[in-house]
């Protein structure tokens, strides 16, 4: 494990696998599971299975739960957890899920040399949907999940998905440890020049 403590948010690189179940989007969850008591964005390498009663979205709920028990899955992706705690109302937890969207296709385009397109909060190469997303807003805390393929297996068979290895990207797991390290950084960053900004800035 990798934490990286910048002034304003502390990037968590989890070297062991996990599976992403929802329950990660809970509050205080980094701080129960890696003593960090601030503002985090945790990175790992695992498999997505979301079961309905954990499903945030509740448009996908109503439109897709009668195709079982369980709708988003992959069997192998990069997983991103945020979470601020500066009393965030829901429309700023989807600014900030924007955020991370965008510096993931800015680092994703870099490395790949191929164009990613964006539509709101998910990533697409091609016809294929490379992400999965979801932002909500809890008593103490607003949360973020993403969710990039690292490959298509086991995911949705009725969704058209892409993944790293359709971008040629190397998926071994230094490599994918390396590009988890890099978006939550740059994420980070982007929140401090947020923070530092407002602490110049004269009001109007």
């Amino acid at each position: 494990m990798k934490i990286l403590h910048l002034d304003s948010i502390s990037v968590i690189v989890e070297e062991r696998r996990m599976k992403y179940t929802g329950k990660e989007l809970e509050p205080l969850w980094a701080f129960e599971r890696y003593n960090i008591q601030r503002d985090s964005i945790v990175a790992f390498r695992g498999e997505i299975e979301v079961p309905l009663e954990n499903m945030k979205d509740l448009k996908d709920v109503k439109e897709e739960g009668f195709r079982g028990d369980v709708l988003i899955t992959s069997s192998d992706a990069m997983n991103f957890i945020v979470e601020h705690f500066d009393n965030p109302d829901l429309k700023m937890t989807y600014l900030r899920q924007r955020l991370l969207v965008l510096v993931a296709r800015e680092v994703l385009e870099e490395i790949s040399g191929r164009r990613i397109l964006r539509r709101g909060d998910d990533l697409y190469y091609g016809e294929g949907k490379l992400s999965v997303s979801i932002a909500s807003r809890g008593i103490s805390s607003g949360k973020i999940h993403l969710g990039i393929n690292i490959s298509r297996e086991g995911t949705p068979p009725y969704v058209k998905t892409s993944s790293l290895e359709d971008l040629g990207i190397d998926t071994g797991e230094k490599r994918i440890l390396d590009i988890m390290e890099t978006i939550g950084r740059r994420y980070g960053e982007e929140i401090d020049k947020i923070e530092r900004d407002m602490r110049k800035t004269r009001c109007l």
